[in-house]
């Protein structure tokens, strides 16, 4: 396994994992709501999560309507713990907030919340497993060109005008060695101070098929592939501003 880099400033600002399951029993939304002693007293908030669907009729006399239906439980972690998991029908995320801290820890708070929730659910099927980086870089001004610091970033064809006020671009990468995906998202957000600019980068990385049942390796997989599309996405400029 390759090592990875560990930067004193990163650019985290949200690191999670996500799972996806099928099920063919409906299970009581309380039992999303009473997680174990030990997971408690670490999460001891927590909030209904929702999910609607919203209908208008585009006619004179339309009207709309708007379904709401709960499907699970979102936990907040103490001020000082800085985790948060969602626990639902058809899946569970676990995020971690900034200060991002390790890998390692994620994970094993992934495993050990998951282990919980596996037994309340009993999946018959694993039908999505992600890891997923949100990043923001605050890049002093002034630069000549995001490619200064960003080996993906857009290109203002020749001849153009060069000014660029904002920008939003998607890459979607198949990865046959999983099988999966990288779906990689910039884009230039308001600042977060003066004299920098704030672009995102959001890095999903998931599997959608033959996922085992016992799929802690597949999460290295994820993270080692997640990993290596950061740093090939990066250029040393961008490096020195999070060591």
């Amino acid at each position: 396994m390759p090592q990875r880099p560990h930067y004193n400033r990163a650019p985290i600002i949200q690191a999670l994992i996500d799972v996806q399951v099928k099920n063919d029993t409906w299970i009581d939304l309380a039992a999303f709501n009473s997680p174990s002693t030990e997971i408690k007293a670490d999460y001891p908030t927590a909030a209904p999560v929702f999910t609607g669907n919203a209908t208008i009729q585009l006619v004179p006399s339309g009207t709309s309507k708007l379904d709401v239906s709960q499907i699970g439980y979102s936990h907040n972690g103490r001020s000082d713990h800085k985790y948060v998991f969602q626990a639902r029908q058809e899946g569970l995320t676990v995020s971690r907030l900034a200060p991002y801290e390790t890998w390692e820890k994620l994970r094993d708070e992934f495993l050990r919340i998951w282990r919980w929730y596996a037994g309340v659910v009993k999946p018959k099927e694993i039908m999505r497993l992600a890891v997923r980086y949100t990043n923001r870089f605050d890049l002093p001004l002034p630069f000549r060109d995001f490619k200064d610091y960003l080996s993906t970033a857009p290109e203002i064809g020749g001849g153009l005008p060069a000014g660029l006020s904002g920008f939003a671009m998607q890459l979607q990468i198949p990865q046959a060695d999983l099988p999966g995906m990288i779906i990689c998202n910039e884009a230039l957000v308001p600042p977060i101070r003066e004299g920098v600019a704030s672009v995102l980068v959001d890095i999903d990385v998931f599997q959608t098929e033959k996922i085992p049942y016992n799929f802690s390796e597949r999460l290295e997989l994820l993270h080692d592939t997640e990993n290596k599309f950061f740093e090939g996405s990066i250029t040393d400029k961008a490096r020195e501003l999070i060591r």
